[in-house]
Formats: C-alpha cells, sequence, structure tokens
C-alpha cells in the first residue's frame, strides 16, 4: 500500500508528465523556427519541409502521440525525413571573414552588327571610291590604308595655259611633260622646249593586241636625238600586250635594247592598255596573272637599270591589278583628267589633259605633270 505523499516508482505524476510534454514541444518549434531561418541564409537545405516533417513526441506510458491535431503532420513528415542533429546547424547563418564570394561571372554583350552605309554616306566619308570594271558594273571599294597614299595639295597647284605647276612655298617643284610618238607627226623640239616643256615620253615601240609581235615606233630614234639635241629629258613608254611571262620578258629584254645608245633620265612606262571597240590579247587574264606580267617587265627593266613606273587610269590601277606589290614597290603614273584627281593611292606623275594643242608639234598632245625632278635622282 503507497502512501498519498509518496512519489510513485513507476513513472511520474500526470503534471509532470504534461511539463515536460509543453516544454519538448517549445524545444522543437524553436528548432524548426533556427533552421528555417539557417535555410534562408544558406540555401542548401529546404527547413520548411524538414519543420512539416518532425515528429511527435508520445508520452512515456503512452502509445499514442499526445500532441494537438496540427503537430501530428509534423511527427510524420519527421519520422519519413529522419531529421538529424547536423541538418539543424544554424551556424552558418553567420558570415564568416573567411567565406568565398562566388561571383557570377560577366555576361559578353553579343556584337551589335555594324549598319551598312549607303551609297551617300560612302560618297562623303573619304573612306570609299566608286570604280567601273571593264564590263561596265559599279563597285564602292574601301580605301587600304595599308598602301602608300599620296600627300599632294592640290590646292598648290597652279595652271598657266593649261600647264600645270606644282609649288611648294614659293618654289616650284614640278616638271612638264608631254608624250609623243609618230602619231603625233611633225615635231620642232625647240619650240616645245620653249614653250615651257621640260621632258618627253617618247612612244620606243608596242606588241600588237592581235599578232602578238613587238614593233618598234618608227619615229623614235629620230624624235630621241632631236629631244636631246635641244636639251629636252627622255622618258619612255610601252605598250604591253604580253600573255605569259616569258612575253613579259621578252618586251623588256627589248625595250632594253633600244635604249642603250641614250641617256634617259625619266622613267620607263609600261601601258597594258584596254583597247577601244575591239577585244586585245590581254582580256584573257585575271588580276593575277596581269600583276605577274608587269611585275616581270618592270623587274626586267629594273635590272637594266633604268627606273621603272606604272602607267594606267585610275579603274585600271584599282581593279585590273593586285596594289599589294605594284603599288608599293613600284612607282605610279595616273592618267586622269579630272580637275582634281580622286586616286587615293601614291603616284609620282599624272596625265592630266588630252587633246592638247602645242606649238611645234603638229598634231595634238597630252600634257604630264611629274612631281619628281628625275634629273637629280
Amino acid at each position: 500500500m503507497r502512501l498519498p505523499d509518496e512519489q510513485d516508482e513507476r513513472g511520474f505524476s500526470a503534471p509532470v508528465m504534461y511539463t515536460i510534454v509543453t516544454v519538448s514541444v517549445l524545444v522543437l518549434i524553436i528548432l524548426a523556427i533556427v533552421y528555417s531561418s539557417n535555410h534562408k541564409k544558406s540555401g542548401n537545405r529546404n527547413l520548411s519541409n524538414a519543420v512539416a516533417t518532425a515528429s511527435p513526441v508520445t508520452s512515456p506510458d503512452a502509445e499514442s502521440p499526445i500532441f494537438a491535431d496540427g503537430d501530428k503532420d509534423i511527427e510524420t513528415l519527421y519520422k519519413e525525413n529522419k531529421l538529424r542533429a547536423e541538418d539543424l546547424d544554424f551556424w552558418d547563418m553567420y558570415e564568416r571573414e573567411d567565406a568565398v564570394v562566388l561571383e557570377t561571372p560577366a555576361v559578353t554583350p553579343s556584337p551589335t552588327a555594324t549598319p551598312e552605309l549607303t551609297d551617300e554616306q560612302k560618297a562623303l566619308d573619304g573612306k570609299h571610291l566608286q570604280v567601273t570594271y571593264k564590263d561596265g558594273t559599279q563597285e564602292w571599294i574601301e580605301i587600304d590604308d595599308n598602301l602608300p597614299l599620296h600627300e599632294y595639295d592640290f590646292t598648290k597647284l597652279k595652271a598657266e595655259k593649261n600647264q600645270m605647276i606644282y609649288y611648294e612655298g614659293n618654289k616650284k617643284i614640278s616638271r612638264l611633260g608631254i608624250v609623243i610618238s609618230k602619231d603625233s607627226g611633225n615635231i620642232d623640239f625647240e619650240q616645245i622646249k620653249a614653250g615651257g616643256v621640260d621632258f618627253v615620253m617618247l612612244t620606243v615601240g608596242a606588241r600588237g593586241y592581235e599578232t602578238g609581235l613587238i614593233t618598234p615606233d618608227t619615229s623614235f630614234e629620230d624624235f630621241a636625238l632631236k629631244a636631246k639635241e635641244a636639251g629636252l629629258h627622255l622618258g619612255i613608254i610601252f605598250y604591253s600586250q604580253a600573255v605569259t611571262i616569258e612575253e613579259a620578258a621578252e618586251e623588256a629584254a627589248f625595250v632594253a635594247g633600244m635604249l642603250r645608245p641614250y641617256e634617259i633620265e625619266y622613267p620607263v612606262a609600261v601601258c597594258m592598255e584596254t583597247i577601244m571597240h575591239d577585244i586585245p590579247r590581254t582580256d584573257i587574264l585575271d588580276k593575277e596573272k596581269k600583276t605577274q606580267i608587269i611585275e616581270t617587265f618592270m623587274s626586267g627593266i629594273e635590272q637594266e637599270g633604268y627606273s621603272p613606273i606604272l602607267y594606267g587610269s585610275r579603274d585600271f590601277l584599282l581593279t585590273e591589278i593586285i596594289p599589294e606589290g605594284l603599288l608599293t614597290d613600284y612607282e605610279v603614273w595616273l592618267t586622269d583628267q579630272k580637275p582634281v584627281p580622286d586616286y587615293p593611292y601614291d603616284f609620282k606623275m599624272w596625265e592630266y589633259t588630252e587633246g592638247e594643242n602645242l606649238f611645234g608639234v603638229e598634231e595634238e598632245v597630252s600634257y604630264t605633270i611629274s612631281f619628281v625632278d628625275y634629273t637629280k635622282r
């Protein structure tokens, strides 16, 4: 028989039991709140699920849970997820000084496509030129800054009776020349010298654009002697129709042989002209082959001790040859009848007019200005 004030050795009294249960529930709720805060900070665990799955606490001497109905869900989820003590670690909620912060990699924006310039914009930007091909088609091309550009200030050009003079300061640095051949008729070289001409570009010969035969200009020897007697300086032009490297070398050898008796101060030019109203032999050549042929001729002339120069129009120089090599290694004689040429690359001579009447020449001639005094080279 147990006295009323004696403790039951087999268990706890009901008030004590309820106290324990109440404290246990409070502890679980606090831990659930702490874990939920820790989950929001670290992002590695879903504590809200863990709290929802918390296990119910049963009485030591009872088989069923003593929580309210709402707490039964916590008990069930706790058993299913087997929540462990380390899952309730809340120390990660505080920042550590040695913590490594992962930076979000910067996103490189996609390049924006450059809008295509209009023809009007290309005409005004100073970086493009419109060229015309042999077949008449036109195209805008971009000026290549890797090629040597000319530095002439055309405001320094002065024209006196259509004879062009280029000044640097008050000093005349240019020389005036004309192009002549057997087609020029009778020439009084003394008169043209007195008329302001400094040099003549004599036609030495040409290769036939149909036959392919090389023929000398029948007036060359006579003109060369008389021009020298009048005190004029000599330059040479040869009209090429070579279609192979071998023919180009043959042309250079022919020209060198014709020039040996004479002192030639001005350049030896090669012209691979387009034949108007007919089909020349050179029409079968592409840009690469044409460039190789011209290089062969000019290299042969240079080896003979003369100054080679490439004669051509603006469109020929920009569309029918490969500029690298020719325009970087050799000089250019530009033919362009505009008041001011818009050819951007370097040139040493400029044939600026055709069909001129000059006192002392039977037929019309063309004027050429040289920006270089070749006699001082």
